[in-house]
């Protein structure tokens, strides 16, 4: 007979910080809008998601940052 695997509380753990960012007064509304919606997505389509929007944000805001420091310059990813 195999021995009981315990139970894996990674889950639970990522719920109890994803509450304290929502509680926390000092976190955007925009992140906080963005964990509450995506609650219910199946996370195989949010992880597509999660990738689409690092990669769009990442380079918008280097291409921002650049632009203020007048530099053509690209950061490393």
């Amino acid at each position: 007979m195999a021995a009981a695997q315990p139970p894996d509380d990674t889950l639970p753990k990522i719920e109890k910080h994803i509450a304290w960012v929502l509680a926390h007064p000092g976190m955007s509304a925009w992140l906080k809008d963005a964990l509450r919606t995506s609650a219910d997505r199946d996370p195989v389509d949010l992880l597509g998601d999660l990738a689409m929007l690092s990669l769009l944000l990442k380079a918008k805001s280097h291409a921002a940052i650049n632009q203020q420091l007048g530099s053509p310059k690209t950061f490393a990813r």
